[in-house]
């Protein structure tokens, strides 16, 4: 289980303690609200959820109040960290790096006989590091019973959300015009202005609500055979739903469910909220002037006819909003009949005013730090991978066995504070029949090649170990009274003089750690190009194992801009090799490194080309290296949302090749949303320069978009090239053809219309075939109108 994992679990502990004061608070407010309308409460228990879903990131992220007046907790207490040095020897202060410094048991304290300090030093380090494994251990399984909880209370949400999406696959759209026209009526008088559609099925008794921006409600199959009151008293109640964005409400609660579901408050609160929304929602019934005792008695059938045989039960709470359940019938049966409770709803004054007291509420008690120990480690900017202060205790070549011929492994930890002065840097290298481990406690002032510390800060130290070809050797720097360092040299476990031959390790090994935790990288690299050029700083990233470290001084090198051809061609090259699997690291240095273009559209819709670009990028025969890295790179990854920032920033320079590859590219992009993402991105580059190979990628990339949503976006990016080029124009009627949603199929052909695209007779046969696959009366009244009025 990893530190990352465990200290997720510490945090959300924390805001669960936190979350009793919201669920306390809402509470309180309920219950003085006791007499006011449903709303008001219904406010209440969803600004206590809400809060729930909010104290985690909000923990995270603001600046911290610390008030420690209670002990650390268990779950928050500091992993134990191993001693450096199971013996403590005391040595004399050293002038200067550059003498001979030794340490012989003369010159030092000395130490106990085995027998009687090392046996106990050991058994304490021992000791030791089984309460940590023991406690880390502890903590490992609860982060696993809290990931397997969360699970089980997603998966159920998926379950319902398959359920009710089966529903609406097996309902028919309601035609009935009576129907439509009287939920015309409603939306109107409630300000409704969503699109909604109405269902009829067969397999529920009561009306089912889901969807937040494209809302539905579900009508059982005797439906027509209703009066007109019940009709609308139904309607009344499910639209109110829609207006309060119930769903929306609905669905944060159960997120907030599963990232507590530990906590039984949270399952009151959610409980609560749900109880409300119904009462709020009957209260628009009542108030449009529904008769109670008709209300509850119409009420009462839908409960009746609830797991009979004819019907299923409702549809699951979670994942849709049903009209009557038989566990909350009996309250709302008591809070529809009862003529003295409070029915409106909340104005904007109010809610802004929840709103502002759940902000003053959630804001203080996230960054609330009761504990005597800090209880979440913020991160730094740092300039190479962070890492928790516990990770120190972990790298150690004592826990790996390097094998001849076996791949490398690099672990790097950095830790900086600079607002509290605080530094830790772990480093570990495995492979090759070889272990290099260092640690750093507090900033060490170096000399210019950064081979030798000249100061170690006060209280800090430095220590540097290798294992290779059978020897063992390590030194321990400490800082003396002027902070200079005192050194402790061992070889194979055993103390040792600080001879030449020691330095001389120690000179290689701490530029080695210096480059692979990408410490003080710009000023490195700027040594570097002034004493041997582009070659020299590239020949030391050559030696950098970590790709997060290359990348970083990469990135430093290309913050110049003043190289020559050849230089950046090298830059290039040397960049795509290196940085081939990792398509995150390769795009950081693709933005430095390419050209950039961006685009404007005039008043008529068309794209401006506007360049901001470096005095010196790659050439041709360099870009085909690039190209072949980002190649590589979009195979090795599976993530989507890596391949579309990867491909966005290769095509970013406007080279044709490059969006023609970024255009191939996105058809093997699995997500819908990061496709049509980089292919409006891309719409000015591929529509804008007449390529007929670069609007067929384009639109033929468009069309393996499944989601209508997603293929409208891309369709209505298109449509204002179509000014300058009209088979653009029948490019995107075709597009739109395919589109199965009438809405959006809709959207996009009036949108062409308004544009005045529709120039030619070709375009508009194209543009009235498209419009007949609309099977909606409305969408193709819109389609039929946009036309004509052009």
């Amino acid at each position: 289980m990893t530190a990352n994992l465990i200290d997720t679990l510490g945090v959300l502990l924390d805001s669960a303690l936190k979350g009793v004061l919201l669920v306390a608070a809402a509470a309180i407010a309920a219950y003085f609200l006791r007499n006011r309308s449903a709303a008001a409460r219904h406010a209440a228990w969803t600004a206590a959820v809400v809060g729930h879903l909010a104290l985690p990131a909000i923990t995270l992220l603001a600046p911290e109040w610390r008030l420690p007046f209670l002990p650390t907790p268990p779950w928050l207490a500091p992993a134990a960290v191993q001693p450096v040095e199971s013996q403590h020897t005391a040595v004399s202060p050293t002038p200067d790096v550059t003498t001979t410094p030794t340490v012989t048991p003369a010159a030092a304290t000395p130490v106990a006989s085995p027998s009687t300090t090392a046996t106990p030093a050991k058994e304490t380090t021992t000791s030791a590091l089984s309460t940590t494994r023991f406690k880390l251990s502890r903590l490992s399984i609860l982060a696993s019973l809290w990931i397997l909880g969360a699970i089980i209370v997603l998966l159920r949400l998926a379950l319902g959300t398959v359920q009710v999406g089966r529903l609406a696959r097996g309902g028919a759209r309601v035609l009935d015009g009576a129907w439509l026209s009287l939920a015309q009526r409603v939306a109107a008088g409630l300000g409704i202005t969503r699109p909604l559609t109405l269902l009829h099925g067969d397999r529920l008794g009561i009306p089912v609500t889901w969807g937040i921006v494209y809302p539905a409600v579900l009508l059982p199959p005797d439906a027509n055979e209703w009066p007109e009151e019940r009709r609308r008293f139904v309607l009344v109640h499910e639209m109110a739903h829609v207006k309060r964005f119930d769903a929306l409400t609905q669905l944060a609660a159960q997120f907030a469910v599963a990232l507590f579901w530990f906590d039984p408050l949270i399952w009151l609160a959610a409980h609560r909220m749900r109880v409300e929304r119904e009462h709020a929602c009957d209260d628009y019934v009542l108030r449009d002037g529904t008769k109670p005792s008709l209300y509850a008695g119409e009420l009462l059938d839908m409960v009746r006819s609830l797991g009979g045989p004819s019907h299923e039960r409702a549809a699951p709470a979670f994942a849709a909003l049903a009209m009557a359940r038989r566990s909350e019938f009996e309250g709302r049966m008591l809070a529809i009949l009862d003529p003295h409770l409070d029915r409106h709803t909340l104005d904007r004054r109010s809610a802004m005013l929840a709103f502002a007291v759940v902000a003053l509420l959630v804001l203080p008690l996230a960054a609330l730090r009761p504990f005597e120990q800090p209880s979440i480690a913020k991160a730094s900017a740092v300039t190479a991978l962070p890492a928790p202060k516990s990770a120190t205790a972990k790298l150690s070549c004592d826990s790996v066995t390097p094998e001849k011929g076996g791949s490398t492994s690099v672990h790097i930890g950095v830790h900086e504070d600079t607002d509290n002065g605080e530094f830790e840097m772990s480093y570990l290298v495995s492979g090759a029949g070889r272990c290099a481990e260092a640690r750093m406690d507090g900033r060490a002032r170096l000399s210019g090649d950064e081979t030798r510390i000249l100061a170690v800060a006060p209280g800090g130290l430095a220590r540097f170990r290798e294992v290779s070809g059978g020897i063992d050797r390590s030194v321990l720097l400490t800082p003396s009274a002027d902070n200079r360092p005192t050194y402790i040299a061992k070889m194979n476990g055993r103390l040792v003089d600080f001879d030449a031959t020691m330095q001389q390790w120690l000179a290689t090994i701490i530029p080695e750690v210096m480059r692979e935790s990408a410490i003080d990288a710009p000023q490195r690299v700027a040594r570097l190009r002034r004493a041997g050029g582009v070659d020299a700083v590239l020949d030391m990233i050559a030696k950098i194992r970590s790709t997060s470290a290359k990348t970083t001084h990469y990135n430093a090198l290309l913050d110049a801009d003043n190289f020559t051809q050849s230089e950046i061609d090298r830059i290039a090259r040397d960049a795509a090799r290196d940085l081939a699997s990792s398509p995150s690291d390769l795009r950081s240095v693709l933005d430095k490194m390419m050209p950039r273009r961006n685009t404007t559209r005039s008043s008529s819709g068309e794209a401006i080309p506007n360049s901001v670009e470096r005095k010196s990028y790659p050439s041709s025969a360099a870009k085909d290296a690039i190209r072949q890295s980002v190649a590589a790179a979009i195979q090795a990854t599976t993530s989507s949302g890596e391949k579309a920032s990867l491909l966005k920033q290769y095509a970013a320079g406007g080279d044709s090749q490059a969006v023609l590859m970024a255009l191939q590219g996105a058809r093997d992009i699995t997500s819908d949303g990061d496709k049509a993402s980089l292919l409006t991105m891309l719409a000015a580059q591929s529509l804008s320069s007449g390529s007929r190979s670069l609007r067929r990628a384009y639109f033929d990339a468009a069309n393996t978009i499944t989601s209508d949503g997603d293929r409208r976006t891309v369709l209505t990016a298109a449509i204002p090239y179509g000014h300058a080029n009209s088979l653009v124009t029948q490019e995107v009627i075709q597009g739109a053809s395919l589109i199965t949603s009438d809405g959006d199929k809709a959207e996009v052909l009036i949108l062409v219309a308004k544009q005045r695209l529709l120039t030619r007779s070709s375009i508009r046969e194209a543009f009235m075939a498209a419009a007949k696959t609309i099977t909606s009366s409305g969408d193709y009244k819109r389609v039929l109108l946009a036309g004509f009025e052009q």
